[in-house]
């Protein structure tokens, strides 16, 4: 009975050491992988988990709305794309990335992914009644600063008589607009804002659209809110529409997405960062995984927007600076060569100082200096004469130093029974060969050489016999191995051999030659000694631990099947 219990418990342990110990996570994100509002998200996402979650059980997905926005066929296909593909990758956990990922999970998580947490981030309309039911959904709202963004404005440019706001005709887009909508009734009952007409602009083409911009006045702005596509179904990209738009607007535009829009001509704006939000969804995910219920942890309301402008747009609407926030971020301004420098500089004033108060107080005393010339020119005679002794001395001790460093150094990487290279010699060879095997053509393989019963022949002949055997052992290996390979004393009565061959076959013919030889050997009262090899060949990205793991447990496998022979994993 304790037999069968030990051998369960061993066959159980090791798969147990095996077992996968980080959880899986799933990042969708709404939009595709170029699209920089996406990149920078998926970048928060992977920094705040670099130090829980290694990248390969991080799963990111791209729904590529911008190109597939309101495409129901699309959406039923990457429904059934990601029931397949994750019924074998189920994640833990699923962070959604922006509004129409949120809405595709509201709708198809139950279905793909039942029960699974999902926290999400960048939802900029959001009703509060859609997760009545949905006990397991929670994240952070980016929500939009529309009547932050109009302050601002008016903040800006106070002459300003018409703020036109612009979106498009996608599902998103018109979430947008019936924001605006309401806040444009609200403000037209505000008799301090009503002197400011608002327009809200969502039914265009793109050429319709530069076209319109051209005619505006000089006492109007422009807020975009979001467009995906225009009423033809035309794509409309940040980096190329954008400035393009920017380039017929006789008037700046602004913006609430600083990713997006920050070195596309926009001006600024009150502005989120997609980064942060990536962080911070990731920073509830890991509250979840940590075991905290998801239940307990409420939404939050709206992510932070900070003013951010862009310089070289401000001066070209020549917008005073002097009516920024105090606490804005202007992108692009040149710095003054001392704000540049101010450390060189300050260093170099500081200097100057230093040298006139030292020239002041030579001056003050010069006069005591000639009278002190004569003793000083004797002083520094005997001080010359004694650095250069002291100096010799120096030098005769640099060279003992060295000499000894040279022992040391031989000593360090070199097992004094053998003559062969240690250990240390050996994982260090080992690393090096890992870290430029991208440019190894033949393949390289790994062996551990173990005398087998060498305790016995201890015990039995007495350790002087051992370390006869081990030199005569290693003396066989050093004679019979070719120029491009290398052996080590890997550690008691185990060989390390590192070699390089042009097929696989070679190093096989190679290891049962060696041990062969070995098994030739007669020393002393020792008259027959074998022994087993375990080896392996780099495969894929194998690691230090790795190749030596699988090396070990090949030659576990030719120990346990019988020893004096060679096993190869």
């Amino acid at each position: 009975m304790w037999i069968r219990f030990l051998l369960v418990f061993f066959w159980l342990v090791p798969a147990a050491a095996f077992a996968q110990s980080h959880p899986i996570v799933l990042l969708i994100n709404s939009y595709d992988s170029q699209y920089p509002w996406s990149e920078a998200l998926t970048r928060g996402v992977k920094d705040e988990f670099s130090a829980t979650i290694p990248d390969y059980d991080l799963h990111v997905e791209y729904m590529d709305e911008r190109r597939f926005l309101d495409d129901e066929q699309y959406h039923r296909l990457l429904v059934d794309l990601l029931k397949y593909k994750y019924r074998r990758y189920t994640p833990e956990i699923i962070i959604a990335g922006d509004d129409l990922a949120y809405n595709f999970m509201l709708e198809h998580a139950e279905t793909l992914f039942p029960g699974t947490p999902v926290v999400f981030s960048g939802v900029n309309v959001f009703d509060p009644d859609a997760l009545a039911d949905k006990p397991n959904f929670t994240g952070i709202q980016e929500g939009m600063e529309i009547q932050g963004n109009l302050a601002l404005i008016r903040q800006l440019q106070p002459e300003v008589e018409r703020i036109v706001l612009l979106g498009d005709r996608t599902e998103l887009g018109q979430r947008m607009v019936r924001r605006a909508l309401a806040i444009k009734a609200q403000w037209e009952t505000d008799s301090a804002k009503s002197r400011v007409q608002l327009d809200i602009w969502d039914d265009f083409t793109l050429r319709e659209l530069n076209e319109r911009v051209k005619v505006l006045g000089k006492n109007t702005a422009i807020l975009m809110m979001a467009i995906h596509m225009d009423n033809e179904g035309t794509y409309f990209s940040y980096r190329y529409d954008l400035p393009l738009l920017a380039k017929h607007s006789p008037v700046p535009i602004y913006g609430m997405w600083g990713t997006l829009l920050i070195g596309n001509c926009v001006i600024g704006g009150l502005m989120n960062d997609p980064y942060q939000h990536g962080r911070n969804a990731t920073k509830i995910a890991v509250r979840i995984l940590n075991g905290t219920p998801v239940e307990t942890i409420p939404v939050k309301d709206k992510a932070a927007y900070a003013p951010v402008f862009d310089y070289p747009v401000l001066e070209n609407f020549q917008i005073d600076l002097d009516r920024l926030p105090p606490d804005s971020k202007i992108v692009g301004k040149p710095v003054s060569y001392y704000e540049e420098h101010m450390a060189l500089v300050n260093t170099t004033v500081a200097v100057v100082l230093v040298l006139l108060g030292i020239i002041s107080a030579l001056m003050v005393n010069i006069y005591q200096r000639r009278r002190a010339q004569k003793q000083l020119d004797e002083f520094n005679h005997s001080l010359e004469t004694l650095v250069e002794r002291r100096t010799q001395e120096l030098d005769a001790r640099n060279q003992e130093l060295k000499k000894a460093s040279k022992i040391l150094q031989s000593l360090a990487y070199t097992d004094p029974l053998t003559g062969l290279g240690n250990r240390r010699a050996g994982a260090s060879e080992l690393k090096a060969r890992i870290e430029r095997r991208q440019d190894m053509e033949p393949l390289c393989h790994v062996a551990l050489l173990d005398i087998d019963f060498f305790k016995q022949i201890n015990d039995t002949h007495g350790h002087p016999a051992g370390d006869a055997v081990l030199c005569a052992v290693g003396q066989v290996l050093t004679e019979n191995i070719r120029a491009t390979d290398r052996v080590y004393r890997w550690g008691g009565e185990e060989f390390l051999l590192l070699m390089t061959c042009q097929e696989a076959g070679e190093c096989a013919e190679l290891l049962q030659r060696l041990r062969t030889q070995i098994t030739q050997l007669s020393v002393g009262d020792v008259e027959r000694i074998t022994i087993s090899i375990g080896t392996a060949a780099f495969v894929g990205d194998d690691s230090f631990d790795s190749i030596l793991h699988r090396v070990d447990q090949a030659l576990y496998a030719a120990k346990h099947n019988g020893r004096n022979q060679v096993v190869a994993f």
